[in-house]
């Protein structure tokens, strides 16, 4: 059996004021293309299909696009979970009818001891929920940590779970040690969100998303496939694809498979002049760009005259200001200098210039205008 595993599309994504729809449109095209070439036997996407609950009409018609060419067109078995960036209502709506062309969505706790059976595997769901939602589901206002409502639900899973079978977990949560990015929203406000390792022992395989690094933890048997697209810069190095998992002789194997983005994100330290001067090394100059310069608070919208040059500039940060040194060891050096060489090397500091002869004998002019009264 080969299942392909991907999750945290995130369709509707604005980064910095900037909609990615082309960009999803663009990498949904190449994964379906992909899954031509694979022709899985199933397709699971482990929640975040949406940005946020209330997508616009184009993501919407975005999502229905594709899993209507993956699961109509191409006969291929989807199993779809929410995350929680998505609204239970809104993916659910017309589960009950979808499941007649092999299409799962899975979002009520409900169906967490209720597997969706294909071969000789059996996978089971769990949406992601609030710790009030699943204290309310179980009753026992004992649950207080996502910890303790996963152990509460593989148990309830367990009661049903046949060990004959290979038995696949699908979820959307935070497994201890997994690697954050800037994009990732908490799960809950003031508790601990992650869970550990060892809490899906009784499970052959585990499938999850939110973590958008693929190679988010190190497990023999937990998988993250990632986002499939980079969704803030603190991922711009980071690769972007989906998970083959084959099943051969009740043995499981996986790989990461990328897949080439319209645009990737960069970020871009230099001086600014560089950077005009197009001196900086950059991948493609139609990329999405963070640039972090020096040397350039004499410019005018700095940032009007960059995206002149690279018209996909999201960011600028100004680089000049370096507070690495610590302030209490700045203020003691501070203390033992005078005024004028203060200004001086706060000048140079600036500018990686001196002062010229002319503009110290301006300082020290106002210096003693300011200090003495001296008008002349």
């Amino acid at each position: 059996m080969k299942i392909i595993h991907t999750a945290d599309w995130h369709l509707g994504r604005i980064l910095n004021g900037k909609s990615l729809l082309e960009d999803q449109q663009d990498i949904l095209d190449k994964f379906i293309l992909a899954m031509e070439e694979e022709q899985p036997d199933v397709i699971v996407v482990a929640g975040d299909l949406y940005d946020t609950s209330y997508p616009n009409k184009d993501a919407i018609q975005l999502l229905e696009s594709a899993i209507d060419t993956l699961n109509l067109k191409m006969n291929i078995p989807l199993i779809m979970t929410n995350g929680n960036h998505d609204s239970r209502e809104r993916l659910n709506y017309g589960a009950k009818w979808f499941e007649k062309s092999r299409m799962y969505i899975r979002t009520n706790l409900q169906d967490i001891n209720n597997p969706i059976s294909i071969g000789n595997v059996d996978f089971y769901t769990l949406p992601f929920a609030t710790i009030n939602e699943v204290q309310s589901f179980f009753d026992d206002k004992s649950i207080e940590t996502h910890q303790q409502a996963l152990k509460k639900a593989v148990e309830k899973m367990s009661e049903v779970m046949d060990k004959e079978k290979i038995n696949i977990l699908i979820g959307h949560l935070t497994v201890q040690g997994g690697i954050r990015s800037e994009s990732e929203r908490p799960l809950t406000i003031g508790t601990v969100e992650s869970v550990s390792e060892d809490a899906f022992h009784q499970f052959d395989r585990v499938m999850l998303g939110h973590l958008h690094h693929p190679f988010s933890i190190k497990s023999n048997f937990i998988n993250y496939s990632g986002s499939i697209l980079q969704y803030s810069f603190s991922e711009a190095n980071q690769p972007k694809g989906y998970k083959k998992l084959e099943i051969i002789d009740n043995k499981i194997t996986d790989k990461f498979i990328q897949l080439q983005p319209l645009r990737q994100l960069e970020v871009i330290e230099g001086d600014y002049e560089d950077a005009i001067q197009e001196k900086l090394p950059v991948k493609h100059k139609d990329n999405y760009f963070h640039f972090k310069l020096k040397h350039m608070s004499h410019v005018n919208d700095p940032m009007m005259h960059l995206k002149q040059i690279y018209p996909n500039t999201l960011a600028l940060t100004n680089q000049t200001f370096d507070f690495n040194t610590p302030l209490h060891h700045e203020n003691i050096e501070i203390q033992k200098l005078d005024d004028t060489t203060i200004i001086e090397n706060f000048y140079q500091s600036i500018t990686d210039e001196q002062l010229t002869k002319s503009q110290n004998e301006k300082v020290r002019k106002i210096m003693s205008q300011l200090i003495e009264g001296d008008t002349n």
